[in-house]
This record gives C-alpha cells, sequence and structure tokens, in this order.
C-alpha cells in the first residue's frame, strides 16, 4: 500500500523533470508514465543533483558517508537473530547479516564470521546463527529479538543530495504537504535509525529542513512539562505537608506519567474554585482527583477512570434515618463531584456549601448539618485525623464516584498518552497504592480505645473498599470494563482468563488508527472503538472473552476452539469490519491468531507477531503463529 501510495505522491515530480531512481525490486511496482524513474543497479549511478532515490536501509553507510539527505522514510524493519547458542557471545559464524545485526554483534562480539547460508542450513546446524525476519518456536533455538535491544530501523529511504533541497525550497514545500497526508509510516523512527547509525560510523548526521522541522516539533513536545494543579486539602488522596505532597491520587498520578513518560511540575491550588478557574483559562494542563460531570465536559476533557468508590454519608449517632430520602440538610464541598452526584440523585435535600470536607464535618460536629457527604476513603480519614466523635457511617450511596483526571480540552494528545499510562497500570500496582493510606487510617486509630464504636464503623467501611476495590475475585463491573467500549478492559481479560485452560487468541489492530485521529479528529476515533467493541460483543458467544487490550488493540479467547476454526472467526471478523458503514468512512483492522495453552503471555506474543506480520504485509488480513 506504501509503494501505491509513492506512486500518487511522487507524480508530480514529472513536472518539474524531477527524476526517482528505485532499486529493481520497485520498478515494477512504480510502473507509471506519470513519473520518470530510473533503475539503479549501483548507488554510484544516481545524479542525486536533481533526483530523489528509494534507497534500502542496509545503503545507511553510504548515505551518511556521501552527506545525503533524508527526506522520508519508507515503512519498518522488524528482524532477529536465530542461534542454537544461549548468548550472541557464543556466535562463532552466521548468515544473512546486514548492517543492523553487524551493529549490535560488533559490539559484544569480537570473534564472528559472517558467511552464506540460509535458514535450511542453520536447521541442520551447518551454522551457528541467521538473521531471520520470523521468529522459529523450536527447541533448542534461542531468538533474539533486534527491537529488544533498541535496534528498530525504518525499511527504506527517499534521499536526495543538499543541493538539490537548496535549489527546490518551493518544490520541497509541495512535496511534504503530499508525504505528510500520504505515509501511514513511523516516520520519527527515522531518528533513532540516524542516531544509531551515526554513531556507530561516527558520521555526522545530515537532515533536511522538513525533518529537522519534525525533529524540533518532537523535541519540544518530549521536553515539555505540563502543569499539574493539587488542591492539596483533599486527603487522603492529596495531603501537602512540610514541603512534600502525597496521597492516592499524587502516587496514582507519578505512576502514569512515568509509564506515559510525561514531565511535569505540580501547582498547589488554595482550593478547588481555583483549580476549576485555571483550567479554564489554562493556566495549568490538568488536574489528578476528579469526576467527569456534564458542565465540566463543556471545558475539559477527562481520562478513564483509575479507581471508583461509593459516596459515603456520614451523620451524628443522635441522628437516626430509614433511608437517603429522609435527611433534610447535608453538607458537602462547594462545586465538589460529590455535591452534583447528590443533587442529581437526591434534588429534595437542602445542601450546605463548604469549602472543603474537613469544614462540612464542622458542621455536623456543630449541629449546623445533620450529615455530610463525600467519597468514602476522604471522610473516613478526615474523620480519624481530627478525631471527630459520635460520628456514624449512615449510608453507602448506591452510585460509585469514578476518580479521573481532568485535562484542558485543548489537547488531545495528553489525553491519549495518559489514558495509555493507565492501561499499563497492574491490578496489584493499584491495590499498593490504595492499602498504602487506607490501611493507616486502622492503625493511626488503635491508639484511641475510647473511640470503639468509631473504629468498628471505620473498619467496617474499610471492609466494603477493600470488597469492591481490592480483591481480584471481587472486583466490580466498572473496575473489569472499559468505559468507552463496555468491554473488557485489561484487568477484567486477566480476571476472566483464570477460567479458561485451551483454545485460541485473536490480536487485533485497527489499521491506520492515529492517522483516523489525525485526520477526523479524536471523538470520531472514539466512535470507531465503540463501534469494534459492540461489533466484537455480537459477533461472539458469551463464553468467549472479549476485551479492550490498550490504545487500539483488542483481543478474543476462544475457549476450547481450535487454532483452524480460530483462523476462519478471524477471516469473518475481518470482513465485518471492513463492510461496516463507520459513519461513511471505511475501517479494517489487522488480526493475529495464535493457540491459547494456558500461558497468556507466551501466546500473545506469537499472536503479536502474527499481527505484526499481517501489518507488515498490508494490513487488513489475519495472519496465524501454530
Amino acid at each position: 500500500n506504501v509503494l501505491k501510495i509513492v506512486i500518487v505522491s511522487l507524480a508530480f515530480l514529472k513536472l518539474f523533470a524531477v527524476n526517482l531512481y528505485v532499486p529493481k525490486d520497485f520498478h515494477k511496482k512504480i510502473n507509471n508514465n506519470l513519473i520518470t524513474t530510473k533503475v539503479y543497479f549501483n548507488l554510484k549511478d544516481i545524479n542525486f543533483n536533481n533526483s530523489f532515490a528509494i534507497i534500502s536501509y542496509n545503503h545507511l553507510p553510504y548515505i551518511l558517508n556521501n552527506k545525503l539527505v533524508i527526506v522520508e522514510p519508507i515503512g519498518k524493519i522488524n528482524e532477529s537473530i536465530l542461534t542454537n547458542r544461549k548468548s550472541l557471545e557464543e556466535i562463532k559464524n552466521i548468515a544473512n547479516l546486514d548492517f543492523i545485526s553487524k551493529i549490535l554483534l560488533d559490539q559484544i562480539n569480537n570473534h564472528y564470521k559472517n558467511i552464506n547460508g540460509n535458514l535450511n542450513d542453520f536447521l541442520k546446524k551447518k551454522i551457528d546463527a541467521i538473521v531471520y525476519k520470523k521468529s522459529i518456536d523450536k527447541k533448542g533455538i534461542y531468538v533474539f529479538h533486534l527491537k529488544d535491544f533498541g535496534l528498530e530501523f525504518n525499511k527504506y529511504f527517499i534521499v536526495t543530495s543538499p543541493t538539490f533541497i537548496n535549489n527546490y525550497r518551493g518544490l520541497m514545500g509541495t512535496f511534504e504537504d503530499i508525504f505528510k497526508s500520504s505515509f501511514d509510516v513511523e516516520s520519527r523512527l527515522v531518528y533513532k535509525t540516524l542516531l544509531i547509525s551515526s554513531l556507530y560510523l561516527h558520521k555526522k548526521i545530515n537532515f533536511s529542513k522538513i525533518l529537522y522541522k519534525d525533529y524540533l516539533l518532537l523535541k519540544e513536545q518530549n521536553e515539555k512539562k505540563y502543569l499539574v494543579g493539587v488542591t492539596y486539602n483533599w486527603a487522603p488522596f492529596d495531603i501537602y505537608k512540610n514541603g512534600v505532597l502525597y496521597g492516592i491520587g499524587v502516587d496514582f498520578w507519578k505512576l502514569i506519567a512515568k509509564k506515559a513518560h510525561i514531565k511535569y511540575d505540580f501547582k498547589i491550588e488554595k482550593s478547588w474554585k481555583d483549580t476549576i478557574k485555571d483550567i479554564k483559562t489554562r493556566k495549568i494542563d490538568l488536574t489528578i482527583n476528579t469526576s467527569s460531570t456534564p458542565d465540566r465536559k463543556k471545558y475539559a476533557i477527562f481520562s478513564k477512570p483509575y479507581l471508583s468508590f461509593p459516596l459515603g454519608i456520614i451523620c451524628r449517632n443522635d441522628e437516626h434515618f430509614n433511608s437517603i430520602n429522609d435527611i433534610k440538610t447535608i453538607a458537602v464541598g462547594k462545586n465538589y463531584t460529590a455535591e452534583k452526584l447528590m443533587k442529581k440523585h437526591y434534588p429534595n435535600i437542602h445542601y450546605i456549601e463548604t469549602k472543603n470536607v474537613l469544614e462540612a464535618l464542622k458542621l455536623v460536629k456543630e449541629k449546623k448539618a445533620q450529615c455530610a457527604v463525600d467519597i468514602l476513603p476522604v471522610i473516613l480519614w478526615n474523620i480519624n485525623k481530627n478525631h471527630f466523635m459520635n460520628f456514624q457511617l449512615a449510608f453507602k450511596t448506591p452510585f460509585k464516584f469514578h476518580v479521573q483526571i481532568m485535562i484542558r480540552n485543548d489537547d488531545k494528545d495528553l489525553l491519549y498518552k495518559i489514558n495509555k499510562g493507565i492501561d499499563q497500570i497492574t491490578p496489584m500496582q493499584k491495590e499498593e497504592i490504595v492499602n498504602r493510606y487506607l490501611s493507616q487510617i486502622i492503625i493511626e486509630k488503635s491508639k484511641h480505645y475510647y473511640r470503639y464504636i468509631l473504629i468498628v464503623f471505620i473498619v467496617i467501611a474499610l471492609i466494603i473498599i477493600y470488597f469492591l476495590i481490592l480483591k481480584n475475585k471481587k472486583i466490580t463491573k466498572e473496575a473489569m470494563y472499559d468505559e468507552l467500549t463496555k468491554i473488557l478492559n485489561r484487568r477484567g481479560v486477566y480476571e476472566r482468563i483464570k477460567e479458561i485452560n485451551k483454545g485460541s487468541i485473536l490480536f487485533l489492530d485497527i489499521d491506520h488508527f492515529k492517522k483516523i485521529n489525525d485526520t477526523y479528529g479524536h471523538e470520531f476515533g472514539d466512535y470507531v472503538l465503540s463501534e469494534i467493541g459492540k461489533i466484537l460483543k455480537h459477533t461472539f458467544r458469551k463464553s468467549d472473552i472479549v476485551g479492550r487490550w490498550g490504545g487500539e488493540e483488542f483481543i478474543v479467547i476462544l475457549p476450547n476452539t481450535s487454532y483452524e476454526d480460530a483462523l476462519k472467526l478471524a477471516e469473518k471478523l475481518r470482513k465485518i469490519i471492513e463492510k461496516h458503514d463507520f459513519k461513511g468512512k471505511k475501517i479494517t483492522v489487522s488480526i493475529g491468531v495464535s493457540e491459547y495453552n494456558g500461558n497468556l503471555e507466551e501466546e500473545l506474543e506469537k499472536a503479536d507477531e502474527a499481527l505484526y506480520e499481517a501489518k507488515n504485509s498490508g494490513r487488513n488480513q489475519v495472519k496465524g503463529r501454530k
């Protein structure tokens, strides 16, 4: 598909009498009278002063030695070293050695030889190792993926000379526009390619202004620091003490930012009102402990939830109610999500607005309000730390507070990064962070035996939270399901997979998803994800495990289904999605299939390899690894 795009994208070069030099295998595919193509057999035959040339990654030394300019990369190569030796250091001879694998071997092995040979020679143990595009799952064969060493290279490069760039500035602007809108490749991989190659060859990199502009943009994005607003009086989610900021939400954000490679600084806000104002005026980029409400969606966008808790209503011991509707006055933080949720579900109660939870509890203590409300961890923490007596946990509301990250609405790329980071947090990491703070309530309270009744209520509340949030066997439906697609999330898949011993795996990825987001916007991208989720739910059995693995990746686990049947089902699914009407747009998926034998990580890796092969072979197809 990329080669077909080259035909269209370079057609305009004919008007400028510009040649395109191509390798022999390209000439058959770029057979178009609109383009002057010349086949080269030797790089010295190319006149770079008025031409472009498509050159493979193996000729990177030539590109760097001759100070040629890389204008655009094409495609991506991903290969492995297969060997019958346990380590790369032990290899004595290797076949199919290319520039990439040579870079790796030269660093760790000084006695190997590059010889002629093929896969059959390797399997018959005539040679120690071979560079190969695919993995082989066979006893005694060790596979070293070059990408695991950071060696991921573009397959081809469109190059020219600095002279051509200087002489055709106007042409290059058109050239840039066409390539940016046409190519679906990991173009910024070229920086990694050039950096590794130039270090290895001790050569200086020569960027075109086109690439350099992208490079500066990428550098700016990577170096940008986001400003995170935090209201420090909402313990145990954010606590500010002795110049140190910590808490459940703060710790979660640090973990999300680390996984998503986001740089940031905290800004301590005086009140939640200030935080809202700073998001609206874009003085801060995000805040970490809130929840989506209709009014906030007017000026902000929200991540997927990283935790969920019920609201707790705390009242004095001398107050008795049969139901929540019997309460006349409730104190609650002004503009807090708790206030919005309560007013939505219980509109007839009189709500007394306060600055924060502590102030709300003081009003209850002073009998100026009958009860106070907030999410359970927050309200219990404040009761404990401030030694409020004669309080009872009167009600746990039937609805949940989903803890989310609120982001200014002009940065959807940041939202995408944050959601990716949330997807990578494991159930164990979640449990560790929550336990770190909620367990302190019991420890602290045990010092005050005269408050035995309050301890009982706190312990009961903690058991409820533990029951709903932390134990894998009792995970709530909200925690197991992806909010956007309404199918299982990664955590849900891990829970359900425990029931399965054998079967098959389908691992699918939406083709050109980044381009879909860039072209039609993230809202349309979310719509596509949601529709794919619906299709998966309606296509497979209730006994099948259907989930969103993260981003644009989905997984289907088919219990007691043979590999051959799984291939047929995958092809059926591919056709259903291809024919589906996505608001007038055509969307396709690539699917990798593997067997499942009880080891999800191992078999998923095979399915991922098959998926990569499907995408690398032109997308919108099914490939398998048995």
